[in-house]
């Protein structure tokens, strides 16, 4: 009988909004690419899809297996197919582990368009590009967040009166599923068990060898700048690289599901192209946290605005993916004052303040004179809920 990870149990009880999407693009005869980072809950969502199916008709594949890996690299049909055998729905686990992944999805699909394949994959980096130009036209890909409040009250059943009361739990140790229900007494090891064992340690694996050192002091000066303009001339002046490595670097980042990254918003497309000042948010605040060591409480920080700027930003980007809404986002800054998300679609411009305490700002006049159409709304921590919940 095989070892059951109870966490495992737990993540398949919190009903992520994420699969029912996914589940919408099975049998359309193309594959279906599950990115995010270790630990977020991509095999628990994978397995809930795979179980759906009956036992004989399910096969799963982790590919941090090395027969696996061997077996998969295989470009003979035959042998592929053999692999497969009669199931009817696969999922290929951190399928990034195989080299060409993508060139034997292709040969799968095309051979048994009837197939259902779910492949995972902790790095777009390594994935994305082994997979884009072999699938094109032939997949579906999602990316799986941290929990979203929406997903944390649906789960908890809490009323939404309830739900301020979690801000502070989800600001500090971020919504890793095993971190949102890992008890009080345990809850910083799990988070610091998560950071350092799987992101951290999945994400140095992309860098060279030579530069690894420059990973952790990078991370530091970008999570002491969240909410703030970053500089990649800055950051390489003063970690004394280049601002080529800089830009490598922090492109590993995002592509790890570490950090991601806003455009500056200007009417000018070249200057906006060519800018090399980013701002530069966090994928989940506990990994955050855990990289610089600081996991105190809310009311002994001095971050505690930057850290609710990044919480609403996160919340927002997962709304807007559940409710499909597709809209460029960016922050716009002036001489006199700025705006920290700036959403724009073919129909509407919305602008969003985020303050933790203050209650009363108003849109600056440069931003408000330039994009006269848009709409204002300050969002803090008394008015936040119908926002964040919306």
């Amino acid at each position: 009988m095989h070892n059951v990870d109870n966490r495992a149990i737990i993540y398949i009880m919190i009903d992520r909004f994420l699969t029912n999407k996914i589940r919408k693009s099975l049998g359309k005869g193309k594959v279906v690419i599950l990115y995010g980072p270790r630990r977020v809950g991509k095999t628990t969502v994978a397995k809930q899809l795979l179980a759906e199916v009956d036992e004989s008709s399910g096969l799963y594949l982790n590919c941090d297996e090395l027969a696996v890996q061997e077996s998969l690299e295989s470009r003979n049909l035959s042998v592929l197919e053999n692999m497969i055998g009669a199931a009817k729905r696969v999922v290929i686990d951190e399928a990034q582990r195989v080299k060409d992944i993508g060139i034997v999805l292709k040969l799968l699909i095309d051979a048994r368009p009837e197939l259902d394949i779910i492949a995972t994959g902790s790095s777009s980096f390594e994935l994305a590009g082994r997979v884009k130009e072999p699938l094109t036209g032939r997949s579906f890909e999602f990316v799986l967040h941290p929990l979203s409040l929406a997903e944390i009250q649906r789960y908890s059943k809490l009323s939404p009166l309830d739900i301020p009361q979690m801000y502070e739990r989800l600001l500090r140790f971020g919504a890793y599923p095993s971190v949102f229900l890992a008890k009080d007494d345990v809850v910083a090891e799990e988070l610091s068990s998560i950071a350092k064992k799987y992101v951290f340690k999945d994400t140095l694996e992309l860098v060279d060898l030579r530069q690894r050192q420059l990973l952790p002091r990078l991370l530091t000066a970008l999570a002491l700048q969240v909410g703030q303009e970053v500089s990649y001339n800055e950051l390489a002046n003063k970690l004394g690289v280049k601002l080529e490595t800089i830009e490598r670097y922090i492109t590993i980042l995002e592509h790890a599901f570490i950090i991601y990254r806003l455009q500056a918003l200007t009417n000018n497309k070249r200057n906006q192209i060519s800018n090399r000042k980013r701002k530069v948010y966090f994928f989940d605040l506990g990994v955050r946290n855990a990289l610089i060591e600081n996991t105190n409480p809310l009311s002994i920080r001095d971050d505690v605005g930057a850290l609710w700027e990044n919480f609403c930003i996160n919340e927002r980007q997962k709304q807007n993916v559940q409710n499909n809404y597709l809209a460029s986002s960016y922050y716009w800054r002036g001489l006199y004052g700025e705006v920290d998300l700036v959403e724009i679609t073919a129909t509407q411009n919305d602008a969003f303040e985020f303050k933790w305490s203050v209650k009363n700002v108003a849109a600056p006049k440069a931003f408000k004179s330039t994009y006269p159409e848009s709409s204002f709304s300050l969002i803090h921590r008394d008015n936040a809920l119908s926002w964040l919940l919306n």
